[in-house]
């Protein structure tokens, strides 16, 4: 009787610690997707200081008569788009090497 509650009771701890380790390798892989969702975060605020810093520098030459309206318009959408395609491009190929294609 003794021998089967050792039994028993080995079994039991042995079931244990295999759960504990899958809910610890579940963990670890669920903190991995966190980590891999963060890792862009800067690059919104980053578009958008380059967006102000542009805008803050096409109004002072607005001012000083340099350009135009119609130039500093256009001229803004351009380098804009230039920003936002940079760091579309730089988030791709930072993509790439953490995860490259098979």
């Amino acid at each position: 009787m003794r021998d089967s509650r050792k039994e028993w009771r080995e079994k039991r701890r042995e079931l244990r610690s295999q759960r504990r380790a899958a809910e610890k390798s579940e963990k670890e892989e669920e903190w991995e997707k966190r980590e891999e969702r963060h890792e862009y975060v800067f690059l919104g605020p980053m578009v958008g200081g380059l967006v102000l810093a542009l805008l803050g520098a096409l109004l002072y030459l607005l001012v000083t008569g340099v350009f135009g309206v119609e130039a500093l318009t256009a001229s803004f959408f351009v380098v804009v788009g230039v920003i936002i395609i940079a760091a579309a491009v730089y988030a791709i190929v930072v993509a790439e090497r953490r995860h490259p294609r098979p």
